[in-house]
């Protein structure tokens, strides 16, 4: 008959470690290298200490503390541009002129970086927040001069177009199941998107008429790719081994 020979307490021949104390019996060390886990054999889990759950588990921050962080670093540093760049203006023209547009500019990177870590867990709340801020901002920027002039032909449109591709692709993406190359995919046929949007929205301001051009060249390259990501991530991928496929 075994016992542990630290707590004292009864052990089993098969028995590596003490179910009491967690700590590993002779024969169990000597087992382990000699020979393998004997099958039918119950395993136990290791027991921990209080002091040593503890150090584990704070080992692995919390990620709700770790995104609470990062906003405060972001938060912290775009403090600091914004306060550079305008306290630069004064100094160099003593009022207040480009400035204002790179303020605008840091506000806005500040909602697109942290309003998705504060609000990670409502993602409909996220595009309610930054669907319209994004292009009040972008109407900002125009009317900093006192007058509207490229906002509706080109901020308003190209903005609206910008968040419908993102939208899209954040919606398919989060439907997916199996996230693997399809998500690459959908990048693929959401810039293939965007760039066919971009196109007609130049040109009816400038010709007044659509001549798609250089994004049919984007879509010729990015659908096929996304279509092959597709077949690979959907046929491939999920019954056969790429080391099957490949011969590795």
């Amino acid at each position: 008959m075994r016992h542990c020979p630290y707590c004292v307490v009864i052990v089993r021949e098969t028995d590596e470690r003490c179910p009491l104390c967690g700590k590993p019996t002779v024969q169990g060390e000597i087992q382990r290298t000699e020979t393998q886990h004997i099958p039918g054999a119950t395993e136990y889990p290791s027991f921990r200490s209080g002091k040593e759950k503890q150090a584990v588990q704070e080992e692995v921050p919390d990620s709700k503390m770790t995104r609470k962080i990062a906003v405060e670093l972001v938060s912290v540093f775009f403090g600091i541009a914004l306060v550079v760049t305008v306290l630069a203006n004064l100094f160099a023209e003593h009022r207040l002129s480009w400035s204002l547009y790179a303020g605008v500019g840091i506000l806005m990177l500040w909602l697109v970086i942290c309003i998705p870590l504060i609000l990670k867990k409502y993602p409909w709340i996220i595009f309610a927040v930054l669907g319209p801020s994004i292009p009040l901002l972008i109407f900002m920027l125009d009317v900093l001069d006192g007058h509207i002039t490229w906002y509706l032909n080109y901020g308003l449109p190209i903005t609206l177009l910008a968040e419908l591709c993102l939208t899209l692709g954040a919606l398919f993406i989060g439907i997916s199941r199996r996230k693997g190359l399809n998500v690459f995919a959908i990048i693929l046929l959401a810039v293939s998107l965007f760039c066919l949007g971009l196109e007609i929205i130049i040109d009816l301001n400038l010709i007044h008429r659509i001549a798609l051009d250089w994004s049919v060249v984007v879509s010729f390259v990015c659908v096929p790719m996304a279509g092959l990501l597709f077949y690979l991530h959907y046929r491939i991928m999920k019954k056969a081994s790429l080391r099957k496929l490949f011969r590795l």
